[in-house]
């Protein structure tokens, strides 16, 4: 405990405490990764070291330390879609994971800053949309109602509007047992941020907009759009979230479904 506490305190203080906060990132785990030391989990100083040797693992924690500022240091209280994006590319390093499961150790700076990113992280349920789809598909019942939901819903992947028919659809779904896992799971894996920015829209588009509305872009009441102020010399991550979003327009505007329904997986019926 005491070589802990040293560290921590020689360690840049910018760095220290964010690293905690992976703690509860168990979600986004999807890579292997070498998470334990002698068969207990890492004290987060130790994975935070084992990142900084890392060339990728060090360049996207330090993406992450940018791009999730605002809600570690109280500015904002929900997660900013770019953070989000950093956080998969974090996931996807061969350190990264580590960070997830890291020890705070009764540092009480790691768990504040542990509960500073809770915005972040999902909220409602521990199994992943991949696996909701995966169950879905399994149902005869449900399976026809996800179809119909891309039939119905495209328009939500390009943020354009969402149609009564979609409305219906959606309520119709929320009475499919099969389909109820797909009203609480959280979004996991690389496309998270599409997950999120599809999620928003339904939440603008379909549950806040008059019940009438059939057009209209939606863009300007997704909360993330006005984040890229602070960015103004767009660092490569935030273009990586911009081209996500396009692909995620493209992909509608074409109409192919099969890519859609793999976007879809991951979205969670508000």
């Amino acid at each position: 405990m005491a070589t802990s506490v040293w560290f921590a305190q020689s360690f840049p203080r910018s760095v220290w405490p964010i690293g905690c906060v992976f703690l509860a990132l168990g979600c986004y785990l999807s890579v292997a990764s070498p998470t334990t030391h002698g068969g207990r989990r890492l004290i987060c100083w130790q994975a935070i070291m084992n990142c900084q040797t890392e060339p990728e693992c060090h360049y996207s924690y330090g993406q992450y330390m940018h791009a999730c500022g605002p809600v570690l240091n109280g500015q904002r209280k929900k997660c900013p879609s770019h953070c989000i994006a950093s956080l998969v590319q974090l996931n996807l390093t061969k350190n990264g994971p580590a960070l997830e499961e890291c020890s705070c150790a009764q540092d009480p700076m790691c768990m504040n800053t542990k509960k500073s990113i809770e915005p972040c992280l999902p909220r409602t349920s521990n199994t992943g949309c991949t696996e909701a789809r995966r169950q879905c598909e399994r149902d005869q019942q449900c399976s026809y109602a996800m179809q119909e939901y891309l039939v119905h819903c495209g328009k939500l992947f390009s943020g354009a509007t969402c149609t009564n028919a979609c409305r219906n659809v959606i309520a119709n779904m929320r009475k499919i047992p099969k389909a109820l896992l797909l009203d609480t799971c959280v979004c996991d894996g690389t496309e998270r941020a599409i997950c999120e920015f599809v999620k928003s829209s339904m939440q603008t588009l379909c549950f806040e907009a008059p019940v009438q509305a059939e057009d209209g872009s939606g863009l300007d009441d997704y909360e993330d759009e006005d984040d890229d102020e602070d960015f103004p010399k767009e660092p490569e991550y935030v273009s990586r979230v911009h081209k996500t979003h396009s692909t995620a327009h493209c992909l509608a505007a074409r109409g192919v479904v099969t890519l859609l329904a793999s976007i879809w997986a991951l979205l969670p019926l508000l």
